[in-house]
């Protein structure tokens, strides 16, 4: 990896990070099921829109595979990586905010007042991460449903440890592969499944996503270009324009929702993280804002804590959906409570937990290199 390369490099997470936090907000939208239940026209239509907000989740994946192999590539150059490290790392990065957002679940929404009542099995997939994998939505959205997501992303990382060392060829044909499974079963469609399971959930499709982001960052990385502003400014605004017709067309103009469970994305959210990948456009300055980039590395804790935000605000403020100041209050004030809540974890759980658990595995590894050296004292 050349010098100039590096430098570009570098400032990738700086247009990337920020965009995160509207792609966690879209998932927010989709889940303000209090629009469509009003009477206020102006209220549905919006919230015909809104109900596109989960394909952040496809933003996400993508994004996930990019960053992550960016990553890789950069310490496996410098020789400061390994897979154990990765997994330690990813597992410190994702579970003491999923602990906290479920033992949140279990207290806000009174599990624990009748615990012999809750599904403990469910529990138990659920503190492992490993809901994704049964097609039951009792099981894949059960306490903080939003945790299924990162079930899927753990297998990812499981995965990306094998994936790393296949030839992007290899990986763009397993791609390939996969998305013919898919289109076949579209046409197809399972019947003893749940048709959201098997292609929203489902991890096995899903990790096309991840797939999509590392073959875009490999031929990022191999293919180096720095384009003028101009250029990178129209590729920004293009994508954008891409992800707007999507949506349009989707809403208005497709009614299969499997389609539009993820497929019918993957080109514009490949093409918005190509696009703001060189950071060098308009948008891209403009993303560069330092609150903007704090609510993009709050974005996970914002992900992780809206849902119960939105669903306890609405237990509690029992807002009226036929009155639009009512209406209007409730979503703004669950905005600004689950932006709130999402720095604060950000700043005094994810980043303090994180610090922690990489320092006391790189103890650890010390420890174990020390006592690996030590010559053995022979015994009388």
């Amino acid at each position: 990896m050349n010098g100039s390369n590096m430098s570009k490099n570098t400032n990738i997470i700086h247009s990337l990070t920020s965009l995160r936090m509207f792609a966690a907000f879209g998932v927010f939208l989709s889940h303000l099921g209090i629009m469509s239940q009003s009477s206020i026209p102006q209220f549905n239509e919006a919230s015909r829109y809104f109900f596109n907000g989960y394909i952040g989740v496809t933003f996400f994946y993508i994004l996930s595979g990019f960053i992550i192999n960016y990553s890789f590539s950069r310490r496996l150059a410098e020789g400061k990586f390994s897979k154990k490290d990765f997994i330690v790392y990813r597992l410190a990065r994702l579970f003491p905010v999923h602990i906290i957002s479920l033992i949140c679940v279990l207290y806000v929404f009174g599990y624990m007042q009748n615990f012999e009542a809750t599904n403990k099995e469910a529990l138990l997939y659920n503190t492992l991460l490993l809901q994704s994998f049964i097609p039951d939505a009792g099981y894949y959205f059960s306490f903080n449903p939003v945790s299924w997501s990162i079930s899927c992303e753990m297998f990812f990382y499981a995965c990306f440890c094998l994936l790393v060392k296949c030839k992007t060829k290899n990986l763009a044909c397993f791609f390939a592969a996969v998305q013919i499974a898919n289109i076949y079963f579209l046409i197809n469609p399972p019947t003893e499944i749940s048709p959201h399971w098997f292609f929203y959930i489902n991890p096995v499709f899903r990790i096309t996503d991840f797939i999509l982001g590392i073959i875009i960052c490999r031929v990022f990385l191999a293919k180096p270009v720095t384009p003028k502003t101009g250029i990178c400014s129209a590729m920004e605004i293009a994508s954008l324009l891409f992800l707007a017709l999507t949506i349009y067309i989707a809403t208005n103009h497709i009614g299969y929702m499997n389609v539009k469970y993820d497929i019918l994305y993957m080109p514009c959210m490949s093409a918005i993280i190509i696009a703001f990948s060189f950071n060098g456009g308009i948008i891209s300055r403009i993303l560069a804002n330092k609150h903007l980039i704090l609510l993009g590395e709050a974005s996970f804790s914002f992900y992780m804590f809206h849902w119960i935000v939105v669903s306890k605000m609405i237990e509690v403020t029992k807002p009226n959906k036929d009155d639009a100041i009512s209406v209007l209050i409730y979503v703004a004030s669950c905005l600004v409570l689950a932006i709130v809540i999402s720095i604060l974890s950000f700043k005094f759980i994810e980043m303090p937990a994180n610090r922690l658990l990489r320092n006391t595995w790189e103890n650890l590894k010390a420890r174990s290199k020390v006592k690996n050296t030590l010559p053995d004292i022979p015994r009388k």
